[in-house]
């Protein structure tokens, strides 16, 4: 999406990036799939842990994801595209965010070599990391190897530990609650509504010719859609920092005998072409799940009163926006 002038500058190095190095740093580390409740007091503690000794707070991830190289026959879904994670990781108040490449020889690197490697090209002063760390080979680094390497590698290791009941805050728990429509249980988890961005393309204009023109919205097909049905939401297109209510309609349109799932979005107060424009869709309510009427007339009917129910929610939620927009200058 584009981003309106002052945002706050943060260093973004890419897979091949040569990352510099401006003091010593404190650095989490993770996949940081949805950036959840438990990555947001990771980095929290990580930015913390920076100021008490006026140095970086670096959070680092890894593309693609290891399962993907390593199980590439079970590939896994993800809640979002590097781009989305990207832009929350440099929202959260680190001054670095850094995508290291995730390959074979990578994952063959003992958790010694791999801490020795973050001393080494980022300064790195404290390691924090969350009750779930593995890092190196065979996941053999765990807090208490990680613990029991710091004094003799030379940095602090801080172990943060989530709020609530173990495992119920987990990217594993995000992507299940969204496949299943649990939206509200979905913001639990995340702490802000879950958005989705795609591309617009040309559908078959069903939409329109029923007078609720949608937005055929393309997303990777490795992201998680929500479970099948109606939702009430709001969008962002893109080079427009107006957060338009929305109604989403996600399955196969059962009444028209389509195959395809499709993910649709359609902005109440919005008559402009956004062909080929980047859409932004906040996800914030279930209203009904996926049905076949019987006539045309029947789903308008049904869509009326989906979108009477939109028109009269308290929505809100423009600060979900923010992101999306302020990050990285």
């Amino acid at each position: 999406m584009t981003k309106p002038p002052n945002a706050r500058h943060v260093r973004v190095f890419r897979e091949d990036d040569t990352f510099v190095p401006l003091g010593g740093a404190a650095v989490t580390i993770g996949r940081f799939d949805g950036v959840h409740r438990g990555h947001q007091a990771l980095l929290r503690a990580t930015c913390m842990a920076a100021a008490a000794h006026d140095g970086r707070a670096i959070a680092v991830t890894l593309w693609p994801p290891p399962e993907w190289v390593l199980r590439p026959s079970e590939p896994r879904r993800l809640l979002m595209t590097l781009d989305d994670r990207i832009d929350l990781l440099a929202a959260s108040g680190v001054d670095d965010v850094i995508v290291l490449r995730f390959d074979r020889q990578f994952s063959r690197r003992s958790a010694d070599e791999f801490l020795h490697d973050l001393i080494e090209r980022l300064d790195m002063r404290t390691l924090v990391t969350g009750p779930n760390a593995a890092i190196g080979r065979d996941r053999e680094g765990t807090p208490d190897v990680i613990a029991s390497l710091a004094p003799r590698l030379g940095f602090t290791h801080l172990a943060v530990r989530y709020e609530g009941e173990p495992g119920a805050i987990s990217s594993t728990r995000a992507r299940e609650s969204l496949a299943a429509g649990e939206v509200d249980r979905l913001y639990g988890i995340l702490d802000r509504t879950h958005s989705l961005s795609g591309t617009v393309a040309r559908g078959d204009g069903r939409g329109r010719e029923l007078g609720f023109p949608t937005a055929n919205v393309q997303t990777p097909p490795w992201l998680v859609l929500p479970a099948d049905g109606v939702y009430a939401g709001t969008a962002l297109v893109d080079g427009d920092f107006t957060l338009y209510p929305a109604l989403i309609s996600v399955g196969t349109r059962p009444t028209f005998g389509s195959r395809d799932r499709l993910f649709e979005v359609h902005l109440l107060g919005f008559d402009r072409e956004i062909y080929g424009c980047g859409l932004r869709t906040f996800i914030r309510t279930w209203l009904r799940g996926q049905e076949a009427f019987h006539s045309a007339e029947e789903l308008m009917t049904a869509m009326r009163r989906d979108r009477e129910v939109a028109e009269t929610m308290e929505l809100g939620g423009s600060e979900q926006a923010i992101p999306f927009l302020q990050v990285p200058g």
